[in-house]
């Protein structure tokens, strides 16, 4: 489970920090994204990436936060949860968002990848 967190926090830290290329040895090929009503925001690594990259292209992140963090694993497929807070800037204007997310991970033999995400708010 130590290795899935890591995982996670490296994705996490990786957008932070606008280290987008460090995505690509953490997010499998064919991930897939979904938000709230399990509409599907993007499809792909690539997407994925990028929508990263528009947002902290238009967004000044101020705090993030993460807290209650789990996760559960059955043999190679884990499950890892966690709520967050972000208050960012976008366009002159500060926000406030509270959610939840879910990854699901897939163990290759070179480590755990996410092959999903759902963001809830």
């Amino acid at each position: 489970m130590d290795q899935v967190r890591q995982t996670l926090d490296a994705i996490n830290q990786a957008w932070r920090e606008r280290c987008f290329e460090a995505l690509n040895t953490l997010l499998a090929e064919d991930i897939v994204m979904k938000g709230p009503g399990l509409k599907e925001l993007v499809r792909g690594r690539q997407a994925t990436i990028q929508s990263y990259v528009q947002f902290m292209a238009q967004s000044k992140v101020i705090e993030y936060s993460e807290t209650n963090h789990a996760v559960d694993t059955w043999g190679d497929v884990a499950v890892a949860t966690y709520d967050w807070t972000m208050t960012y800037e976008q366009k002159g204007q500060t926000s406030t968002d509270k959610g939840q997310d879910m990854f699901v991970f897939n163990r290759t033999s070179s480590g755990w990848l996410a092959v999903f995400r759902l963001i809830l708010f």
